[in-house]
């Protein structure tokens, strides 16, 4: 069974950012999830992990400085949690002047913004919690073939 909770690690092979990349979008974005103390494994749930993927996407793709992205995390983070129906065409509209991100699961408004789709973002988190659990569960067959054994032979000192 897999944990509910992901690493550090999890976020890094999700989003392509490195261990410092995603630290430091932590700590802009999301003040309250950075580590101030002693150095710990932070864990994360699996909606944090989609979070982190829209935030880079949003970096990467589309350009936004990371100061911009910080401007709506909190927002994103709350049209991302929840329960929603399944739908891989949904998309997320995202206006930064006023901050307010906009969840369209069919139509989507006409407003000023970014307009994100999350099915790769879905699909990207789904394969890789899926390939997690997949392996936690499955176990490997040992390679157990036949094998040829030799006889020692002793060698004589000349």
């Amino acid at each position: 069974m897999v944990s509910s909770q992901l690493t550090m690690t999890d976020l890094c092979r999700v989003t392509g950012y490195t261990r410092d990349q995603v630290r430091g979008l932590l700590d802009v974005a999301l003040p309250e999830r950075s580590s101030k103390g002693p150095r710990v494994a932070r864990e994360f749930r699996p909606q944090e992990l989609i979070l982190v993927a829209a935030m880079t996407e949003l970096e990467t793709r589309f350009g936004i400085k990371r100061s911009h992205v910080a401007v709506v995390a909190k927002r994103l983070a709350q049209v991302l949690s929840g329960p929603k129906s399944l739908n891989r065409e949904a998309r997320l509209l995202i206006a930064f002047d006023p901050p307010k991100v906009t969840y369209a699961a069919e139509l989507i408004p006409t407003v000023d913004g970014v307009v994100m789709s999350l099915g790769l973002i879905f699909d990207r988190v789904d394969r890789y919690v899926s390939a997690a659990a997949a392996g936690s569960t499955r176990q490997q067959p040992l390679r157990l073939g036949p094998t040829m054994l030799r006889t020692a032979t002793r060698r004589t000192s000349t």
